[in-house]
């Protein structure tokens, strides 16, 4: 089984093919877990990486597939940033979907969408943890599978983390008071103070 996809090199702007999905990586796929790919790659060479399709993770030295791009992921996506982006001048927030963040040396997640009070968060990478963190699963993920990114969130001083499931309609906030999460029909922070309502994000595109 292969994913059809490839990966193009910054520093070279050369295609590579992606490699197949094999062994446990493709029961992995097909239970919805982890999309491994099984191609292995150095640190440097992943942050000098271009993917064909959807930003991957890399976990210790492994490239991880992101199950995204169906419409209800894409609606919930789509209806936070803007509704984000209407605290920004109040607020000063700093809301930037689909970003790299940083676990440890060899460990990156990407979150689907990242929240910073003002300040300088880094160049290429941030620097700092976010204060929010976003995730919407989709039809293929597994709450199961998120936790260990909700943990890793928490694990590097990320305040809170808001997963959401379009599908069953809910959400859980997780907080470092609260790190077993809370399910919620309000998404909500503290210091800034957030609230959007679960309906308003999951709220059809008009």
């Amino acid at each position: 089984m292969k994913t059809g996809r490839t990966i193009r090199l910054k520093h070279t702007d050369e295609e590579i093919p992606f490699g197949p999905v094999t062994g446990r990586a493709a029961y992995n796929c097909l239970m919805g877990a982890a999309m491994s790919t099984g191609a292995l790659m150095d640190v440097e060479e992943y942050l000098h990486t271009v993917f064909d399709g959807a930003d991957c993770e890399y976990l210790d030295g492994e490239i991880v597939e992101r199950n995204a791009g169906e419409l209800p992921h894409a609606s919930v996506l789509g209806n936070l940033i803007y509704l984000l982006a209407g605290l920004k001048p109040k607020l000063g927030l700093q809301v930037i979907p689909v970003i790299r963040i940083r676990i440890r040396e060899r460990r990156y997640r990407v979150a689907d969408i990242a929240v910073w009070r003002a300040g300088d968060i880094g160049k290429r990478i941030p620097t700092v943890p976010p204060f929010l963190a976003i995730e919407i699963l989709s039809a293929e993920d597994r709450m199961v599978r998120m936790l260990p990114k909700v943990q890793e969130y928490l694990s590097i001083g990320t305040e809170w983390i808001w997963v959401i499931d379009p599908e069953e309609r809910m959400a859980i906030i997780y907080s470092r008071n609260k790190p077993a999460g809370v399910v919620s029909d309000i998404l909500r922070t503290e210091d800034p103070a957030i609230e959007i309502s679960v309906a308003d994000a999951l709220a059809p595109q008009a």
